[in-house]
């Protein structure tokens, strides 16, 4: 039918689903295309762990990517072949992934006798939770639980043929290979449970606050069981700095990350401060939506990933808002690394970046 899982495209379009596998290698690297950056990541495999062998990040103009749409081709091409030159990547095999409104992931419940039919099944109901049409999606589904009465719990996957198009030629353009397709929440996910001991009677809240977006996934006995997607992030806090203060874009964005040294300005630190409060209400609100409609175990604890989730006070601010234990997501818990080469200040300071790529590598060194 139409939208189903056909063609070159849909080959690559396995994320969370076990449909293609580039594991099995020495080295797995993730590929993060985001809104205000491009980070390329490569671990080795080290006994029965990974182990941290590059990491390279560069940063991109706020046009070259706009509503997580490549608007840019040929910016981003020349970015990834700039960070694997950089980083004399080996392995060119790469797991990268998506996110945004062309992005669709719907749990759904199913009544179905014959197991044969399932798919069928999944991609006709998925029809009336599209808000395109069907001949223009690829669509992916994995199959959660199924009870004695055939009622049967599935995570569909869909996206836009066009966009997911876009980044498989970007990525064949530099020179890599697309062997993997995940999803941004996916990858949190597999940082998550590589990092941090699963305790099945518990589920946590992981957000990612980037560029353009805060996500949020909360994941409970190792399934995604609540996602949002917000378009909030960083460059709204850039741009009060901005306005506030007559400033270029650039300067705007180098009081934010303090990258001036020194004390931050009084209506720098009130800004971001601001921009803090208006990031620890959105956590809140999807959260309050999330124990209200949702019969899983509650909320224990909060990971925050991401660039911005290094704005000072956000933690605690966070942590005072819903009232619940609330940290930087640490990537490198069980992840090695050489000291000679990365230093305990670096691996903080990247650490929240860090964390989808390295997820996405994760995912890519699964066999």
């Amino acid at each position: 039918m139409a939208g189903a899982p056909l063609g070159r495209i849909a080959q690559h379009f396995s994320g969370f689903f076990d449909l293609l596998s580039a594991g099995g290698g020495q080295t797995a690297v993730g590929l993060s295309i985001g809104a205000s950056s491009i980070k390329l990541i490569e671990l080795k495999k080290n006994g029965k762990g990974w182990k941290l062998l590059h990491f390279g990040i560069a940063q991109i103009s706020e046009d070259v990517i706009v509503d997580r749409e490549i608007v840019n081709a040929v910016a981003v091409v020349d970015t990834i072949k700039t960070l694997v030159a950089q980083i004399k990547l080996g392995n060119k095999s790469v797991c990268t992934s998506l996110s945004g409104t062309s992005l669709i992931i719907k749990k759904m419940t199913l009544d179905v006798p014959n197991m044969r039919e399932l798919q069928s099944q999944v991609f006709w109901e998925a029809e009336q939770y599209l808000p395109f049409d069907v001949s223009e999606v690829v669509m992916d589904y994995q199959v959660l639980s199924r009870a004695k009465d055939n009622k049967t719990d599935v995570l569909l996957v869909a996206v836009k043929k066009g966009v997911l198009d876009s980044y498989m030629s970007c990525i064949e353009d530099s020179g890599l290979k697309p062997k993997i397709v995940d999803v941004d929440f996916f990858a949190l996910q597999n940082l998550y449970e590589a990092n941090y001991p699963a305790n099945p009677n518990e589920a946590v809240a992981l957000v990612d606050i980037g560029a353009t977006a805060l996500k949020i996934v909360v994941v409970h006995a190792g399934v995604p069981i609540f996602t949002k997607d917000t378009a909030i992030g960083g460059r709204n806090v850039t741009a009060e700095i901005q306005k506030h203060l007559n400033l270029s874009y650039v300067d705007a964005e180098t009081l934010k990350v303090g990258g001036q040294g020194g004390p931050v300005p009084q209506e720098v630190s009130d800004l971001l401060h601001l921009g803090a409060e208006n990031f620890a209400m959105e956590i809140k609100r999807a959260l309050d939506f999330y124990a209200a409609s949702s019969s899983s175990a509650p909320v224990s604890y909060i990971l925050l990933a991401g660039g911005s989730a290094k704005i000072p006070e956000l933690s605690r601010l966070v942590e005072e808002s819903i009232g619940l234990p609330t940290q930087l997501i640490n990537p490198f818990n069980s992840i090695s690394y050489d000291p000679s080469i990365f230093s305990q200040d670096y691996l903080a300071a990247i650490g929240p970046m860090a964390a989808i790529p390295i997820g996405l590598a994760l995912r890519a060194g699964a066999k």
